[in-house]
């Protein structure tokens, strides 16, 4: 039984030595790995310290107090650490090390920041949660560049060699000063959440709560604006692409980065000391992409403008480049911000929707649906505004021509503006009608331009459909309606004009107009010999041109709705005489000025049956087809318009057609 006892004791002796020796030598290996690191810091100038540290093997935990680090080189910058616990502690191979969960109190971050650069950060983490953690046992580089830009690339670099299930922070407090312009902000976050981070990428950010502060100073005035936003949510942020953008041996990589998955957020707030409150309901953005070959954010934080000497045209043109690259290196997809509204005392403004994507400079269509606000004269709605094809780039560079020299703006310079823009459309729109009291009501107006000749659009298209009120000064033919009791005019307009280089023609169609309840006419028409030349901001050239254009083929279609009859209902009335009487006045009237011609002439006389065929019998269709005889210059029929009309008319072959 003694040596059983003694055998046992021996073994226990073994055990708890060995036991204790194990957490000797782990303790030991932790702590000279943490001196690796702290080693490396101070090589690079800075100080690291720490407090007591505490190691249990049996429960895999070590603890940590009071870590400080300083940074002097490349720019000076410190984290401090309350509390550091790591709890289901393994390493691996002496390369890595894993912990079930690591535990941070009293977190507090300082350093600069690279936009704009020279303003300083701070950042306080009360508590920092991380679970499922993997990664390296010491830094895998010291950095040494000076640059803002550097140390993020750096910190993205490291992210990439770690991995973890979550990271929580239930509150930090960010705080950023030191600017030129005097100003300060500090932004809280509440239950700040990343969700699977490995390989450089984070499936997920989140935080229930943004509020930001911006505390501006100029002249002895404090204007203070306040930002809030709540459940902001990112999805698939990658690490290693931002790195790879931010690097500058990337300069000339043509290759589109996926730095980001879609986002969301809302609802949101904004507001200033002194005026209104802004308010947003959702905000959804799309992924983005970017090209580093065109992402120069190198360039724009180089710019620092003197508050002292004038301001250099070189330098200010070549920092409004480097935005429009910056633009143009950028794709955002569809991205829409929903139920924003500004509430202004008396004239409030709601705007349901704002819609755009962007795509290398380009946003393909930028939309505000559902504007409702006032004006003086009343309520102002829109249902639908939108501009396409706006070249942001584009627009910047000749903006920066235009501001920047010295010589005033030419017509091409100012016209070549247009080649930024695609077109322009408008949807259901009300607004009042100057003072009266009525309403204008735009169902849909639009405008869309291209196939630009040097500054001038040679393809164009105007639509246009409206109601409003008929004012005493619209004149004919509105007059008609007016004279009858109606006081609303819905009116319809399409026209279109493309040029074939090809053929040198210039095409009108479609051609359209119409008044409801009065009249409709479309039309299609051609001018040959259309050259180049022509679509220019020199007249002389212009007109030079315009001598070599010839009439072509022209086709008139005008249907009555209902012109006729209000014509014969005015005449009647004002003539104190029954409707059949007024018509047939009407129509001997028209026979004695054919009469009156003193040559016979077929195309008038035909135009004359036409015109009184269509006033025997309202609600029908006149056909008019229209063709030179033989190579009519425009310049020519023009000429002859003004001073003999009948032989203009005999230059055309005509033919009338009347269809019920």
């Amino acid at each position: 039984m003694l040596k059983i006892l003694i055998g046992l004791a021996a073994a226990a002796a073994i055990v708890l030595g060995c036991y204790f020796g194990a957490e000797a030598y782990f303790q030991h290996r932790i702590v000279g790995e943490i001196e690796a690191n702290f080693a490396q810091i101070r090589a690079g100038g800075g100080q690291a310290k720490r407090g007591d540290l505490a190691f249990s093997l049996w429960h895999r935990t070590v603890t940590i107090s009071d870590v400080a680090v300083e940074f002097t080189a490349p720019r000076p910058a410190s984290i401090k650490i309350g509390r550091f616990s790591a709890k289901g502690l393994g390493l691996q191979g002496g390369a890595d090390f894993t912990a079930d969960t690591i535990d941070m109190t009293n977190v507090d971050a300082s350093g600069p920041l690279a936009v704009p650069d020279g303003v300083t950060a701070s950042f306080k983490l009360p508590t920092l949660q991380i679970s499922d953690f993997r990664g390296p046992t010491q830094l895998q580089s010291q950095l040494k560049s000076s640059s803002s830009l550097d140390m993020y690339r750096f910190a993205l670099e490291q992210l990439a060699t770690i991995k973890a299930r979550s990271v929580k922070a239930s509150s930090l407090v960010n705080t950023t000063s030191g600017n030129v312009a005097d100003a300060n902000s500090e932004t809280e976050y509440s239950d700040v959440v990343l969700h699977d981070i490995r390989n450089g990428q984070i499936a997920s950010i989140s935080t229930g709560r943004l509020r930001m502060t911006v505390t501006v100073t100029q002249k002895g005035k404090t204007e203070r604006m306040t930002v809030e936003f709540a459940n902001f949510e990112m999805q698939d942020f990658d690490a290693t692409a931002t790195a790879a953008i931010l690097d500058p041996a990337r300069a000339n990589d043509a290759q589109f980065y996926r730095v980001q998955g879609p986002a969301k957020a809302g609802p949101s707030t904004i507001q200033t000391d002194r005026g209104p409150l802004f308010r947003i309901e959702a905000m959804k953005v799309g992924e983005i992409k970017i090209q580093p070959s065109k992402f120069k954010i190198q360039d724009i934080l180089a710019f620092k403008p003197s508050p002292v000497a004038a301001p250099d045209v070189n330098k200010i043109r070549g920092m409004i480049d480097s935005v429009a690259s910056l633009y143009e290196g950028m794709q955002i997809a569809d991205t829409e911000i929903t139920g924003l509204s500004l509430d202004v005392p008396q004239n409030g403004l709601k705007l349901a929707a704002m819609r755009f994507n962007l795509d290398r400079g380009k946003i393909g269509t930028f939309a505000l649906e559902g504007l409702d606000g006032k004006s003086p004269d009343g309520p102002v709605q829109i249902g639908r505004f939108a501009l396409k094809g706006f070249d942001v780039s584009g627009l910047m560079r000749q903006l920066s021509q235009l501001v920047t020299s010295t010589k005033s703006a030419s017509p091409e310079a100012a016209l070549g503006l247009l080649s930024a823009l695609e077109g322009i459309e408008i949807r259901h729109m009300v607004a009042p009608h100057k003072k009266s009291g009525k309403l204008i009501n735009i169902e849909n107006a639009t405008l869309n331009w291209g196939q630009f000749v040097g500054p001038v659009p040679s393809n164009t298209r105007f639509s246009l459909k409206m109601t409003g009120p008929i004012d005493s000064k619209d004149g004919e033919p509105f007059t008609v309606l007016r004279d009858v009791g109606i006081d609303y005019a819905t009116v319809t307009a399409d026209l279109g004009q493309t040029w074939s280089e090809s053929e040198r023609k210039l095409i009108l169609d479609p051609v359209t107009f119409e008044i409801d309840g009065l009249f409709a006419v479309t039309a299609k028409a051609s001018v040959g010999n259309v050259n180049r030349g022509l679509f220019t901001t020199n007249s002389q050239q212009a007109l030079l041109m315009a001598t070599q254009m010839e009439i072509g083929p022209i086709e008139i279609v005008v249907r009555d709705l209902g012109a006729v009859d209000l014509a014969v209902a005015q005449y009647a009335r004002r003539q104190q005489i029954d409707k059949d009487t007024a018509r047939r006045v009407i129509l001997e009237r028209i026979m004695k000025l054919d009469a009156a011609v003193p040559i016979a002439n077929p195309t008038t006389d035909a135009l004359t049956n036409a015109a009184m065929n269509f006033l025997e019998k309202p609600l029908r269709t006149l056909t008019l087809k229209i063709a030179p005889r033989a190579k009519l210059p425009v310049m020519q029929l023009m000429q002859l318009m003004k001073t003999d009309p009948s032989v203009a008319f005999a230059l055309f072959q005509i033919d009338v057609q009347i269809s019920p």
